[in-house]
């Protein structure tokens, strides 16, 4: 009976330190890992995971062409970062990240305007990972874009994500934008 209560014993902490290491692991690999409120140095993003959209997409630098037009990548799997705005991480200015939507699926970015207030974004950088909340998800035309440009993109203010892809295609070209702002958790 002794011989029998000591393998219960041992089954049973076999069977909790196998629950401490997946626990682990799946803390390790969750995109909000990081504590809330968490300082991450300024970094370059390497990664935009987006867990409501099932969004995860690698980031790279892009830059702002003669005429005054910010592209996305031309991957459309990939997502790009301006980058003359701020870095993840940074106390004050905006984080513009932008890539594709495809008429016919398969943009990075197809499902961007799915987004509310509230829900999770992270950006990741080597230094770490920086959580965002969505605090304004909306449709902008051409225009307005161009006219609220300063305040969505301009270098000052606080800290924020500012998150844009087009929409409204209409057969030849996308009339409007999504524009998803966010703050820092």
């Amino acid at each position: 009976m002794r011989r029998l209560l000591r393998w219960i014993g041992y089954a049973v902490l076999l069977a909790l330190i196998a629950l401490v290491a997946v626990a682990a692991v799946v803390a390790y690999f969750r995109p909000d890992a990081e504590p809330a409120g968490a300082a991450v140095a300024p970094a370059a993003p390497v990664r935009l995971v987006v867990p409501k959209l099932d969004l995860r997409a690698y980031v790279v630098p892009i830059e702002v062409e003669p005429s005054g037009v910010l592209h996305p990548p031309d991957d459309v799997h990939e997502v790009g970062w301006w980058k003359r705005s701020a870095r993840p991480g940074a106390k004050n200015g905006p984080t513009l990240l932008t890539g594709h939507t495809v008429s016919s699926g398969g943009g990075v970015m197809d499902r961007l305007g799915k987004l509310e207030p509230g829900d999770r974004v992270v950006v990741r950088t080597k230094a770490g990972r920086v959580a965002y909340e969505a605090t304004d998800v909306r449709v902008l035309s051409r225009r307005e874009l161009a006219q609220r440009r300063q305040e969505l993109f301009g270098r000052g203010g606080p800290a924020r994500l500012v998150l844009v892809t087009c929409t409204d295609w209409d057969g030849h070209v996308y009339e409007s934008n999504v524009v998803v702002t966010a703050e820092p958790v």
